[in-house]
């Protein structure tokens, strides 16, 4: 595995999915090292809303699946996405993709001089490229920001399902998006954390897909077991205190008779 900020060597991914309320792991699928994270995305998605009967509105990743193929397929399968802003790869110091801006109802870009790139030809790679003129790029003010040393004029690419990730993004920056987004810290974050913090999920401890699968399966059924067991409890008291309440009528005796029941509910599991 060869990735930016991450150590190389030989490993295995394990790609998780959990539900965004209770933080259940719903799925875990693991690939050796040199698989990408989005290869398995959309085939795992559509494993688990059909085995489960999921009635999914949103899904939520990181910024590593942030492409024009995961996002046209969630659009396909009328979900909303929220995904982390994902940086194209350029020159320090030279403007990047984003610096233009793009007119839908055009198809034209605007250069940070205002000078138009109409569109020219698509590559056999699905990529739209916009070109400004020569002449305009030969004698703009930010052309050092904006052109490299062998170029004469600048030249734009869009993908043509790139349509697919400005709604995304668009979604993303709404205040639901941005709410949703905030999940992630304290859903699929926490889960990975907890698993090799708390439950040696860190280090592999056999050799071999097969086992590793085996390992991050225990890891995560140990984990829910964990996370039901907490739900069921809260409802549990949930239901005695409306219970208590409904009964004494009174909120400063429903209160005191929760927390002296809780009490010793807690001291009997300590025991136990």
């Amino acid at each position: 595995m060869h990735r930016d900020g991450k150590p190389k060597g030989f490993f295995y991914l394990d790609h998780r999915t959990v539900d965004g309320k209770y933080n259940i792991i719903t799925d875990v699928y693991v690939t050796p090292g040199n698989i990408n994270d989005v290869d398995p995305y959309i085939e795992r998605l559509d494993v688990q809303i059909k085995k489960f009967n999921f009635k999914t509105k949103y899904v939520g990743a990181d910024a590593g699946y942030s492409t024009n193929n995961i996002c046209k397929e969630i659009f396909k399968r009328e979900l909303k996405a929220v995904m982390g802003y994902r940086r194209s790869p350029h020159v320090k110091g030279k403007f990047t993709k984003f610096r233009f801006q793009y007119v839908k109802e055009q198809d034209i870009y605007y250069c940070p001089d205002l000078r138009v790139l109409e569109y020219r030809t698509t590559n056999r790679d699905g990529y739209k490229e916009y070109a400004c003129k020569t002449e305009y790029c030969s004698q703009c003010s930010k052309k050092e920001n904006c052109l490299s040393d062998k170029s004469k004029r600048k030249v734009v690419y869009r993908h043509v399902w790139e349509d697919y990730k400005d709604e995304v993004i668009k979604f993303t920056k709404t205040d639901k998006g941005k709410c949703l987004y905030k999940r992630r810290k304290e859903t699929i974050e926490r889960s990975f954390a907890d698993s090799k913090n708390l439950h040696g999920l860190r280090y592999c401890r056999m050799r071999g897909i097969k086992k590793v699968s085996e390992q991050c399966l225990l890891t995560a059924a140990v984990q829910n077991m964990k996370k039901i067991a907490r739900v069921l409890s809260h409802l549990f008291f949930a239901y005695l205190d409306s219970l208590i309440a409904y009964y004494c009528k009174n909120q400063i005796a429903s209160f005191l008779c929760y927390r002296i029941i809780k009490l010793g509910y807690d001291k009997t599991l300590c025991s136990a």
